[in-house]
């Protein structure tokens, strides 16, 4: 492997602040860890290379800056670029369908990281999303999940 293909594949934790809904809800976390790759050395620019399960200010592919807490850790800083994706959350109902569903999802050509019945879905900037929403409301009116919006794109973008 040549250095810039080992710095291209290099990932780093970076520490997200969750923030909670009006109900308090994820009352079991309040932040989540994501995949990050550095941009450069100090790692204080880095692009998300992860799928959020729980933020809502933050998608896969976005560039953002990064500080180091007290404890050494990396925390989130802001935004700097948005990557154009878009996150959605699923929380299942029925947990014994989840490999059908997810093979349904994956059709559509979006990303998924997943924890328990809760799948969170990545849609890049090129992906037809009305039909990926028609199904996920489908699924919604079904009972088969609960649908939420992580992050959309074109909301606040910075740049």
């Amino acid at each position: 492997m040549t250095p810039e293909t080992q710095d291209q594949h290099a990932r780093v934790e970076i520490w997200f602040q969750i923030e909670k809904d009006a109900e308090g809800y994820p009352r079991t976390r309040d932040s989540e860890g994501l995949l990050c790759r550095p941009l450069n050395p100090e790692c204080s620019e880095c692009e998300v290379s992860s799928v959020p399960l729980y933020l809502r200010n933050v998608a896969y592919g976005d560039l953002i800056t990064t500080k180091r807490n007290p404890a050494g850790y990396l925390e989130f800083e802001k935004v700097i670029k948005r990557g154009g994706y878009s996150i959605y959350r699923l929380f299942l109902h029925d947990s014994d369908r989840k490999a059908e569903w997810i093979a349904a999802l994956l059709e559509f050509d979006v990303l998924m990281e997943q924890d328990r019945h809760l799948i969170a879905i990545a849609v890049p900037p090129d992906v037809d999303s009305e039909s990926l929403i028609t199904y996920m409301l489908d699924g919604k009116s079904r009972g088969w999940w609960g649908a939420q919006d992580g992050y959309i794109f074109g909301d606040d973008s910075p740049d």
